[in-house]
């Protein structure tokens, strides 16, 4: 009875919306209510429980598996972009004097839910684009690894123009941002080999 409320709400939403953006949000939704993504929400509710059984690294550890270079760019130099943890065992730093940054959530024990589930909303999201085609979103592979993209105009006023979000090793969130290029050349930049002393943790 509370699915078929659910889902009459949803449809009553489609509509009466006259955004596209939003109809293929509410699209998103219906599929979610209706059960079209039992394959993703498997997924990720087994990658939830996987990572709930580990032990996060510590402030230290994160500080160590941070890469000292990305692809061919160098860590920045200014001391303030040197590489510090946060409260919620994450670790962020910059290259190529701020032409990327990048953060990386450690997804174990506590944190499984707050790696997870922004995944998890991603790759059920339909929406490709916004703004009038000024923000753009993609899923693509690369490696094995999906990778979650957004590509900004600069006239969106952003820091960064670029953004990329993925999973590292079933447990490690990554998010970098770059600027002056696209997802693919963001991409592109990186190497991937660079992150596995976040690997050589994960046991």
């Amino acid at each position: 009875m509370k699915n078929i409320f659910k889902i009459t709400f949803v449809v009553l939403l489609l509509i009466s919306c006259k955004n596209t953006n939003k109809s293929k949000a509410m699209e998103g939704v219906m599929d979610e209510i209706t059960g079209n993504n039992d394959d993703i929400n498997q997924k990720y509710d087994l990658l939830l429980k996987n990572l709930g059984t580990k032990t996060p690294l510590t402030d230290d550890q994160l500080i160590a598996a941070f890469p000292k270079k990305l692809g061919k760019l160098n860590a920045s130099e200014n001391r303030n972009d040197s590489p510090r943890t946060t409260s919620d065992k994450s670790v962020i730093g910059k290259f190529g004097d701020d032409t990327v940054r990048m953060e990386i959530l450690d997804g174990a024990g506590p944190s499984a839910f707050l790696a997870i589930l922004p995944l998890k909303m991603l790759h059920l999201n339909k929406i490709k684009s916004e703004n009038n085609n000024t923000i753009r979103y993609s899923k693509k592979e690369h490696n094995g690894i999906l990778i979650f993209g957004t590509d900004r105009d600069e006239d969106t006023k952003a820091d960064y123009q670029s953004e990329i979000r993925f999973l590292y090793d079933n447990r490690f969130y990554v998010t970098l941002e770059g600027k002056r290029m696209d997802v693919n050349a963001l991409w592109n930049a990186i190497d991937i080999n660079d992150l596995k002393k976040f690997k050589d943790y994960n046991n």
